[in-house]
């Protein structure tokens, strides 16, 4: 190796060490702001039936600066629920049946009225294709939040473990980059 570039080699393989590391910092961020917005939910959440009333998928068509396009399909269903529901996340299903939480009240035909708790959730494919219109769920919402209803099945499973491993592989990247730019500035010339 040409000993005047191997400070810079080194310094380059100190450098993507230390972006491993701002890399793991990212997914352990992440990991805390999903579950700082789910203990949020599950400390603060009202619990309520909520009706499908329409399903639609959107399509969104992305050109790169080649004149590539791709295509991204977003699924989402259109839910009435009570937002002024008082049964707490803490209380379902413990002391509190599904049949007796609070549901959507019905059509009265003033548009302010009937669009108080209408909402628009994106989901995966699979609960895309499993739903139907009328069919009934169950959400979180607290009444501040920005992000809307929950499902409570997405919120009681949530489990941060999936962000683990690209912390893992993110700090062993770092650990591996950093001792070979370690060696290769120690080394002397031959």
């Amino acid at each position: 190796m040409n000993s005047a570039a191997r400070p810079w080699i080194a310094l380059f393989f100190k450098c993507a060490a230390a972006l491993a590391l701002i890399f793991a910092f990212v997914f352990f961020m992440r990991m805390q702001e999903e579950q700082s917005v789910v203990d949020r939910y599950r400390a603060e959440g009202t619990v309520s039936r909520a009706i499908i009333t329409d399903k639609q998928v959107d399509t969104v068509r992305y050109e790169g600066r080649r004149g590539r396009s791709r295509t991204e399909e977003w699924r989402m269903l259109w839910i009435r629920f009570d937002p002024d529901s008082t049964v707490k996340y803490a209380d379902y299903p413990a002391s509190v049946s599904e049949a007796q939480l609070p549901g959507p009240d019905a059509l009265s035909g003033d548009p302010v009225a009937d669009n108080q708790g209408v909402e628009i959730i994106t989901v995966p494919p699979a609960v895309y294709d499993a739903a139907q219109v009328g069919d009934s769920l169950v959400v979180v919402d607290t009444f501040y939040s920005s992000d809307g209803p929950l499902f409570h099945a997405e919120i009681r499973d949530f489990d941060p473990a999936s962000f683990y491993p690209g912390i893992g592989i993110s700090l062993a990247l770092m650990v591996v980059l950093g001792l070979i730019g370690w060696r290769i500035g120690r080394r002397r010339a031959a």
